[in-house]
């Protein structure tokens, strides 16, 4: 792969030979139904941990959602046998906003050595991968969550910071959604445009690079993704990480927090 931080990245071949090593825990975070016959318990890849984290990683204030304190991160990774030097690799269905959402948690969360299975679930059985049914169980830790502030924009961040010439704000919604109000000096570019959508991955590097050049997210510029909850812009989070952007950040309130909980302004 030609990306400049392509270890962020692994293909299922590499998990292939990788899946057996004592130090890797391998995150399954597609959405799943009990109810359902879908998802994790009808079928995964051997010795995948089962995560959702919508709920693990996010507590109800005030009606609106924010990150769980740090002691209950720490609790439900050390629960599941993650310590703070395990390998992780994430996989969702494809190369999605469940994956990119738990890397940019873990990656906010102080976690060195996180991945991306790279297709998710979907490039495994193509790979012709193992499936089971079993759920795995590991002694647990007690994992130390060191907070990254420099990978996380909050409102009052923006706001500080709005009238620097190297900040760029970059809306991953969609077009209609930003002509119908986004943070003020926002440009658009939604975060669906960094995946081939025939194989769900991600494009070329040289795509991808052209693509954020051309509405103005240089390497230069300190980039700010958002969207409407910080799931999608976590994508485009985890493509500028891929592309050696060294200072990104993702404002994981995004909409909800700046315009329905805050009442900022927009344009």
């Amino acid at each position: 792969m030609d990306y400049p931080n392509s270890n962020l990245l692994v293909e299922a071949d590499w998990l292939k030979q990788h899946l057996t090593d004592v130090n890797l825990r391998l995150l399954d975070v597609r959405a799943s139904d009990p109810r359902l016959p879908v998802g994790y318990r009808m079928g995964h890849i051997p010795g995948a941990i089962q995560l959702d984290p919508a709920r693990e990683f996010f507590v109800m204030a005030n009606r609106m959602r924010d990150l769980a304190p740090a002691e209950k991160i720490a609790q439900t990774l050390g629960a599941r046998g993650i310590a703070n030097d395990s390998a992780i690799v994430i996989y969702d269905e494809w190369t999605g906003t469940l994956a990119t959402y738990a890397y940019w948690l873990l990656k906010y969360f102080g976690h060195r050595d996180v991945k991306i299975l790279h297709g998710g679930w979907a490039a495994w059985k193509k790979a012709g991968g193992a499936m089971t049914a079993d759920a795995p169980q590991f002694p647990a830790t007690n994992y130390l969550p060191q907070p990254n502030a420099a990978v996380r924009a909050t409102a009052e961040w923006i706001q500080a910071n709005a009238t620097r010439g190297d900040l760029f704000l970059l809306d991953t919604r969609s077009e209609g959604e930003y002509s119908g109000g986004h943070i003020p000096g926002a440009h658009n570019l939604p975060h669906d445009a960094s995946l081939d959508l025939t194989t769900q991955t991600f494009k070329d590097a040289a795509t991808l690079k052209a693509q954020l050049e051309s509405v103005g997210a240089t390497l230069d510029k300190e980039v700010v993704v958002y969207c409407a909850s910080g799931a999608r812009s976590s994508h485009m989070f985890a493509a500028l990480q891929l592309l050696g952007y060294v200072r990104a950040r993702n404002y994981d309130g995004s909409m909800m927090d700046w315009a329905q909980a805050r009442g900022l302004p927009m344009e």
